[in-house]
């Protein structure tokens, strides 16, 4: 009797490896296996939702702080360039899994009256790199019939883009004087006006060069070595006002007199400390071109050679009496009117 339990029970184990048994144990193991499969399926879903969630919020964390650097640097250079140009805020578009796109709505101030002007637009990657959208960025140029010169212009709004003029340099074309032609303007037109000196002077000085009736809004400052002015010392052309250097007038404020440099100087000092920032070889230049010699960078080595002014074409008229004015270059125009 027990050899018979025990051949049946071995028949059984053998089917049961054999995948023919059609005993209980065989159902038992068949839907262990079953339930093994499933909760296999189950943990591998969770597992691909848990690495697809991290990995999106990886993705969009690194995008983020690709944007905000990207926008810091940008906004950073910006202040210490763009003659007089505002920005009127920044909008972020998706090009890519990998891109990004920003774009910085610009404008004009002339006494008042906002003047359109042509956008910033820049690409950044997730993995860091900040450049100008592909393309071709550079200005209109049509010649001047008056003095042969070429006069520059916004590709976007049309408008006529300023130079200046290097007091240091010799160049081989006729300076500008369209302060001249101002006697053609009507009165009430609102104007931007380049100015370039004949010689360096402090911010305080240019403070005081200016009659009643005139808006200092921009100082362009002298970031040029000697090895530059070598280099420039027979130029064709000025420099236009995408290529200087300088900084904004602030509110005159009489606790605060030197706000403006100041402002100017802390900006190329957080420049020069961004050291993965796009800019900073830039920043790092100007700063040892400005410090010279000095300990450190202050006031004292910010040397004006130009400067952005704006008015009504009567007001500015007046500027024909300041001797100190080398070359004078028409910029933005508006009728307070429209």
């Amino acid at each position: 009797m027990t050899d018979y339990k025990e051949s049946k029970e071995e028949k059984e184990l053998n089917e049961l490896f054999e995948g023919k048994s059609t005993s209980n144990i065989s159902k038992i193991v068949k839907k262990a296996k079953r339930i093994t499969i499933l909760r296999n399926i189950v943990i591998s879903l969770l597992v691909i939702i848990f690495l697809s969630i991290t990995l999106g919020f990886t993705w969009l964390s690194i995008m983020r702080w690709s944007q905000e650097n990207a926008m810091r640097d940008i906004e950073l250079f910006s202040r210490i360039t763009d003659p007089n140009i505002e920005e009127l805020g920044v909008q972020n578009e998706g090009n890519s899994l990998f891109e990004g796109i920003l774009i910085f709505n610009r404008y004009k101030e002339i006494e008042g009256i906002p003047v359109n002007w042509s956008d910033h637009v820049f690409t950044y990657s997730l993995f860091g790199g900040v450049s100008r959208l592909t393309g071709d960025h550079s200005p209109i140029q049509i010649q001047d019939d008056n003095d042969g010169g070429m006069n520059s212009y916004d590709r976007v709004t049309k408008q006529r883009m300023m130079t200046f003029y290097h007091p240091d340099v010799l160049y081989t074309t006729k300076l500008s004087d369209d302060l001249a032609s101002l006697n053609n303007v009507a009165d009430n037109t609102l104007v931007e006006l380049a100015l370039s000196f004949d010689q360096k002077y402090s911010p305080k000085e240019v403070r005081e060069l200016f009659p009643e009736g005139i808006a200092l809004k921009w100082y362009w400052v002298d970031t040029y070595s000697k090895v530059d002015i070598e280099r420039f010392a027979m130029k064709v052309l000025p420099e236009l006002s995408t290529g200087i250097y300088g900084f904004d007038e602030m509110p005159e404020d009489p606790k605060k007199p030197l706000l403006s440099e100041q402002r100017f100087i802390g900006n190329i000092e957080m420049g020069v400390s961004l050291e993965e920032g796009k800019y900073h070889g830039e920043f790092e230049r100007i700063y040892k071109q400005l410090k010279g010699n000095s300990s450190n960078l202050s006031t004292e080595n910010i040397h004006v050679i130009g400067a952005v002014v704006t008015g009504t074409a009567s007001d500015l008229v007046k500027l024909k009496d300041v001797n100190t004015i080398r070359a004078t270059v028409l910029g933005v125009t508006a009728n307070p009117h429209e």
